[in-house]
């Protein structure tokens, strides 16, 4: 079974063109240019499925060059502050009217606008440094100190490489937050196994300005690892705030889940006392060793509904992690590929699909594992109409099969669809025509 890979050439601004572009639309349409260029990132995204050619970690950087904006307002308003006041000293007459007028207030000018200025000279900095060099950035920064040997962190690149890998293959989006199996990123980068606590945080204000009334909402995830350091990420809505809570709760479900400011909060964040922190650690290892116990009880019992035909053509319902592994690492001691089969006893249900059959072609460590997944048909014994497949490596194929013995079907972004020819498979004619 053979798959065509060959797509359509996609046509998208690339960095740095996108950002020229922007400001040259800025100059010359002012506030005009706002539409058009949500229009022109609207079209840059759909002409990336799959994630931004630069990788997720990298466009994320390349965002903060929007704090210019700030520092542009900051330098003006200083500038000004500072041509008011020196024009005003320039006028002998002026400054000593001012000076009765504004009193004390005369001499705030100056000292407000040389902090407006070095605030400015700040954000632009900031926002210079983690755009253009992103290893010096607050992200690159928050990867590396996460990592059992920060000092012995590899290049920027790698460290972005394996955040991105991460979510392009497990990543699960809640607005700007992104949640995979070992990374999450918002604002910063938070590694899961070392997560101790999620707090949700929501607030709504009421501002009265005058006859104006003003209402402000916070929406915001707060992350607390081991260290008790905290990342924080804004959201726009409480529906995000919602998803992302529910979905830390699955991949960090020994972590403590609260609202922030609460005592949960209070005890984790403030825990100063060594004996504290060692028990607060312990309670952990303890609700994290009875979750695993229960998610492998729960995975037996499922695999057991499963039935896996070998590749010397017998079958079992005894199914474990191991016996995937030793399965997937056959073909580095026969020399050649080794076929599997597994069959649910009840199609699995998910993304929007239902199938009846797995089929796999382990390749080994050398060799791509080739995988293609069965629609259901509806109907026992009929064999489906459609299937989903796709290469990857020993690592990712066995991380795969675990989820499918769980019950999980994978996100079918990178897979070809196929169409049942006869005995065979051929590449759906809707994907033929994409291609």
């Amino acid at each position: 079974m053979e798959v065509k890979n060959s797509q359509k050439k996609r046509i998208y601004l690339k960095w740095p063109w996108n950002v020229v572009v922007y400001i040259a639309l800025v100059v010359i349409l002012r506030i005009f240019a706002i539409p058009v260029i949500l229009l022109i990132m609207w079209w840059n995204k759909k002409q990336q499925p799959d994630g931004p050619e630069e990788g997720y970690c990298l466009q994320r950087t390349r965002g903060r060059l929007t704090g210019l904006i700030w520092a542009g307002l900051c330098l003006a308003g200083g500038g000004l502050a500072a041509w008011f006041f020196l024009t005003a000293q320039s006028v002998p007459y002026e400054a000593e009217r001012l000076k009765e007028e504004m009193s004390f207030g005369y001499y705030l000018i100056p000292a407000a606008g040389a902090i407006a200025i070095l605030l400015g000279l700040f954000l632009a900095y900031w926002s210079l440094r983690d755009a253009l060099v992103p290893e010096k950035s607050a992200l690159a920064q928050s990867i590396r100190s996460q990592l059992p040997y920060p000092d012995e962190a590899p290049p920027v690149k790698e460290l972005f490489a394996m955040v991105d890998q991460d979510l392009k293959q497990n990543g699960q989006w809640c607005g700007r937050l992104g949640v995979g199996k070992e990374w999450v990123l918002g604002d910063e980068v938070s590694s899961i196994p070392r997560i101790r606590g999620v707090f949700s945080r929501e607030e709504h204000r009421i501002r009265r300005a005058g006859k104006r009334t003003q209402a402000v909402h916070i929406y915001e995830i707060w992350i607390v690892d081991d260290r008790r350091e905290r990342q924080v990420t804004t959201l726009k809505s409480r529906r995000e705030l919602e998803e992302a809570m529910d979905c830390l709760r699955r991949r960090a479900p020994a972590a403590l889940f609260g609202v922030y400011d609460s005592r949960e909060y209070q005890d984790l964040v403030y825990a100063k006392e060594e004996e504290q922190q060692y028990a607060q650690e312990r309670a952990y290892r303890q609700r994290k060793a009875k979750v695993e116990e229960q998610e492998r009880a729960e995975q037996e019992r499922l695999a057991q509904n499963q039935v896996l035909t070998l590749p010397d053509g017998s079958v079992t319902s005894r199914i474990t992690g191991d016996t995937i592994h030793e399965l997937l690492r056959q073909p580095d001691r026969k020399g050649k590929a080794v076929p599997l089969q597994l069959v649910p006893g009840v199609p699995i249900q998910g993304q929007g699909h239902a199938f009846s059959r797995l089929v796999g072609l382990a390749g080994g460590m050398i060799q791509p594992t080739r995988i293609l997944m069965e629609e259901y048909s509806g109907t026992p014994g009929v064999p489906g109409q459609y299937a989903w497949t796709r290469d990857m490596s020993a690592g990712e194929a066995e991380e795969m099969l675990r989820g499918w013995l769980r019950g999980e079907i994978p996100s079918l972004e990178n897979w070809a669809k196929m169409e049942r020819s006869g005995r065979t498979w051929q590449q759906a004619s809707e994907q033929r025509q994409q291609a």
